[in-house]
């Protein structure tokens, strides 16, 4: 059965249901490389983001898969807009027969936000697509490209939940993990969907986490829950949530979660 899966885009505004309109863009050139091909207005920023991208794709699938992708049989285009804002991004996904049949990626800022956040926020979803031949749930899917971004972005999000929490406008997991559909409050949702991955990839790594989403897809969340985290059901995964979130609110994330080294020459 062939499937389409278009993901509603992040920008790094602070604002709630902004869609990345994906407009005509005067692009100058394209740099192609094993995986990608991107088009840009400069033949350097082309290839800046190319490589970039094919570095991001090699280390953030070490991380989650424990090995790096085989080649694409078709390079996944990315169109960049170079903007004086912060930097967002979309990307979309045909799927059939339980593969990615084709992918599109646009991103769009400032060029070392680009390169720091939204392509590896972006590079991230291709991962999992890739892994799970479908699409993902929402939560995990946002929640744990967002441990692709940088410290910045991961200590925003850390807020962002810290604030959600304050007014209890969290969503039970039970809940959470079923959500098909963005809610209407975005920015709450990335920030509830990065909190609870970050949870479970640090009680018990990467790969794990992927396993666990699986199985919760195939065999439901409470089965999933007792067969990789040793709890009894989602409520008392929840539970688990809150009171790490009361010590992780205090101990936001440190380090750089993807050990790449973007290089641009704009300004920071």
């Amino acid at each position: 059965m062939d499937a389409r899966y278009v993901r509603v885009a992040s920008k790094r505004w602070g604002l709630a249901g902004i869609v990345l309109t994906l407009l005509p863009l005067t692009l100058g050139a394209s740099h192609r490389t094993a995986n990608f091909v991107v088009e840009a207005a400069s033949a350097d920023v082309a290839r800046t983001v190319a490589e970039h991208a094919e570095t991001c794709r090699a280390t953030i699938a070490r991380q989650w898969l424990g090995r790096e992708l085989p080649p694409w049989s078709a390079p996944c285009p990315i169109r960049v807009k170079l903007t004086a804002g912060e930097a967002g991004g979309v990307t979309s996904f045909g799927f059939s027969r339980g593969q990615v049949s084709d992918q599109d990626m646009m991103v769009e800022g400032r060029l070392d936000r680009i390169l720091a956040s939204a392509l590896p926020h972006e590079i991230t979803h291709t991962i999992f697509a890739a892994y799970f031949g479908g699409p993902m749930p929402r939560w995990a899917d946002e929640g744990a490209s967002l441990l692709s971004e940088d410290l910045r972005e991961r200590q925003r999000h850390d807020q962002i939940a810290v604030d959600l929490l304050h007014r209890r406008g969290n969503f039970p997991l039970g809940r959470l993990f079923r959500m098909e559909e963005y809610p209407s409050d975005l920015m709450g949702f990335y920030g509830q969907g990065y909190s609870i991955s970050r949870f479970l990839v640090e009680m018990g790594g990467r790969p794990r986490f992927l396993k666990f989403v699986k199985d919760g897809l195939h065999s439901g969340w409470d089965v999933a829950t007792r067969t990789h985290y040793g709890l009894s059901d989602v409520r008392e995964l929840d539970r688990a949530w809150h009171s790490w979130h009361k010590v992780a609110a205090n101990a936001p994330a440190r380090g750089d979660t993807l050990i790449v080294r973007a290089q641009s020459g704009s300004e920071p």
